[in-house]
């Protein structure tokens, strides 16, 4: 799972010690977690263990928590530099907000598989909109005893989609911040 995580590249830094430490962690969420340890939720839970098996290892070093998250959301980010870039060049091309309402709503209904929950909303032609009322990450966050871990993926969403050209990108709540639901609108301007 680690080396299929956006935390890959980060690891290859590691000391043994270190890295032996996280992959224990690893293999305990996978345990603890069983239930939603399923095909189709895979590439979710390797960023998701990844990260809290970082964090609870940066814990024990006595690394203050809040670093810690600051150093799971720039990892992250630097990961996803070349996503991001694609998500902007592909935001210029004619019809893809079209292609956009198609795409993201099935992604997200049907895509995400067991501890998810979402809903497509129709509000007009200029607006793709979804909310997820059960996040995997909230959940399992809530459940590990590490909520203040989750913010750093709401975080991501918000790196990915704040910058692509003539889509705008909203959101007022996310179930890790505590709210009802992780409302995700892409309107187009």
């Amino acid at each position: 799972m680690m080396r299929d995580s956006r935390f890959s590249d980060y690891f290859k830094t590691c000391d043994a010690k270190k890295l032996r430490d996280i992959e224990t962690r690893v293999e305990q969420l996978i345990s603890d977690e069983r239930e939603f340890c399923v095909a189709i939720s895979r590439p979710h839970l390797c960023n998701l263990f990844s990260a809290l098996a970082l964090y609870r290892s940066d814990l024990a070093e006595g690394i203050d928590a809040e670093r810690s998250q600051q150093k799971i959301v720039s990892i992250m980010e630097t990961y996803l530099i070349p996503r991001k870039r694609m998500f902007q060049r592909m935001a210029k091309l004619p019809g893809m907000f079209a292609l956009l309402r198609k795409l993201i709503p099935k992604m997200m209904m049907k895509g995400n598989g067991y501890g998810w929950d979402s809903v497509e909303l129709n509000l007009g032609k200029n607006v793709c909109a979804f909310d997820t009322r059960q996040c995997i990450f909230a959940t399992i966050f809530k459940r590990q005893g590490v909520t203040e871990l989750g913010p750093c993926f709401c975080r991501i969403d918000d790196y990915l989609y704040s910058e692509l050209p003539g889509i705008e990108f909203r959101r007022t709540g996310t179930c890790c911040r505590g709210d009802a639901c992780c409302d995700f609108r892409f309107v187009k301007i």
